[in-house]
């Protein structure tokens, strides 16, 4: 198992978006972090708590196996 993969998995999971910046997709990063925090902040101001939490552990997912999976050339 590749450590810098592991690593940047790990870090994607509790930043969304951090683990692609460190492999250097600054776009996907950037759009993941941003598109987290502002759902995150619009379900929390809607009181929908099991929905934001639901969305919080899908994206924390999806964002640690994209940071994990990367091929960089």
């Amino acid at each position: 198992m590749d450590t810098d993969k592991l690593i940047r998995a790990v870090c994607s999971f509790f930043v969304p978006g951090l683990g692609q910046l460190m492999n250097g997709e600054i776009g996907k990063g950037l759009a993941l972090l941003i598109i987290f925090i502002v759902l995150w902040i619009a379900l929390l101001s809607l009181g929908i708590i099991i929905v934001q939490t639901i969305f919080g552990i899908v994206v924390r997912l999806f964002a640690a196996y994209d940071a994990y999976s990367y091929v960089g050339f």
